[in-house]
Order: C-alpha cells, then structure tokens, then sequence
C-alpha cells in the first residue's frame, strides 16, 4: 500500500537526485520479479492514458508523470531522464516567477 515514510524521504530528496535514490532505495528492497514488472506495466498503462487524455479534455500530464514515476523505480534510465526534468523545470518556474 502507500506508504508514507517512503513519500516522506522522496519529497525530501535533494532535487536532481530524488528519482534516482528512489530506484536505489527499491532495488535495495529486493522485490519479487512479477511486483517489479507490475510496476513497470503500471507505468506504461498510466503513460498511455496520459497520452490519451492530453488529446481529450483531462488531466492528461500529471498522469503521465506519474506512470513515468512508476517506471522510474524500476529503470535507472528513467530516474535520471525525470531527475534533469525536474531541474530544468524547477528553473522555468523560477524564471516564470520573477516576471
């Protein structure tokens, strides 16, 4: 289920290497191969749906996002991709913020 210590250290990662310590943190665990590709489908289906929903009126990004999270803790690929994304948007923000 969800839990929430795990949330906790994730939001308190250092930004750029948050996606990253996540995939460390679950291969440390050890997981059973069908939990690992259950994520892994999970993802990719939540990607699918995001793509869909980004043509239709929805919440078609942040489900997006999230099935690349979930892919995330599984390819260290994937958790780096997301780790330079998250810096590259933390300073669009910024500059969007200063204007």
């Amino acid at each position: 289920m969800f839990d929430v210590h795990a949330w906790d250290r994730f939001v308190h990662d250092v930004p750029g290497r948050r996606f990253q310590e996540r995939y460390r943190r679950m291969q440390e665990q050890n997981g059973s191969a069908w939990k690992r590709c259950a994520f892994v489908c999970g993802g990719i289906l939540l990607c699918l749906v995001g793509l869909f929903f980004m043509a239709v009126p929805g919440p078609g990004i942040p489900i997006f996002a999230v099935g690349l999270a979930f892919i995330a803790q599984e390819s260290v690929a994937v958790a780096r991709l997301l780790d330079r994304a998250e810096i590259r948007l933390r300073g669009w923000w910024k500059r969007l913020r200063r204007r």
